[in-house]
């Protein structure tokens, strides 16, 4: 997987992992994280996500990444908004209304570009990856946010023998294996998502598993 592939899935149109409406999981458990009124909230390959409009109405300010400039454009059409341009390190950056949107390779990112980061969202990002890319998303992740934050995590699995990704089959104990060194691995909820993804029942799936988790830094208290 690598950039490339991706900035052609948005020139192509190929965006099935697009929703739009706002993830019921982000709603049910967003409050969880007990986030600070004005928290800055990171959301890595954020595409055009109606989730960014969500987070904004729970009073965060949030900054998303990503890498295709169509998904950034498409999102300030549609949501009617007209944002200020500028760059940072090389990189393109839109700003309007508490939201920042950087436009580049996450892992090109440094945390003078992303700045304090108090809270976390990752529904598509992680599962996007294959698994020697989630470990350097997982190591990305963490030099970003020296001052631990709570993530909210949306994951997918299923029997990887039957589909191959994107999206990846990221099970329990992957997601344990990245990140309980640094967190306390949560999960809130586990449901049934086949009947909800008639595309990826299409490409031969029996059997999909979607979980959302709680992330705490070990520092923090429960």
């Amino acid at each position: 997987m690598d950039a490339k592939f991706w900035i052609e899935k948005w020139e192509q149109q190929q965006i099935g992992f697009h929703l739009p409406t706002v993830h019921p999981m982000l709603s049910r458990h967003w409050p969880t994280l007990a986030t600070r009124p004005n928290a800055r909230v990171l959301v890595p390959l954020c595409g055009k996500s109606v989730d960014l409009v969500y987070l904004m109405s729970q009073g965060c300010r949030v900054t998303g990444v990503e890498l295709s400039p169509i998904a950034i454009r498409h999102f300030l059409a549609e949501q009617d908004l007209e944002a200020e341009w500028s760059e940072m390190d090389g990189m393109p950056v839109a700003t309007v209304d508490g939201l920042r949107l950087i436009q580049g390779d996450f892992f090109h990112l440094n945390s003078h570009i992303v700045g304090e980061v108090e809270a976390v969202y990752d529904r598509a990002a992680l599962i996007a990856m294959p698994s020697d890319l989630q470990e350097r998303y997982a190591r990305q992740l963490q030099a970003l946010t020296p001052k631990a934050a709570p993530i909210l995590l949306i994951t997918l699995d299923y029997d990887p023998a039957e589909m191959s990704g994107p999206p990846f089959a990221t099970p329990a104990e992957q997601v344990r294996q990245l990140f309980q060194g640094r967190y306390e691995v949560e999960l809130l909820e586990q449901v049934d998502a086949l009947a909800d993804n008639p595309s990826l029942r299409g490409r031969g799936l029996t059997g999909l598993t979607e979980s959302a988790w709680h992330l705490r830094p070990r520092h923090s208290p429960a």
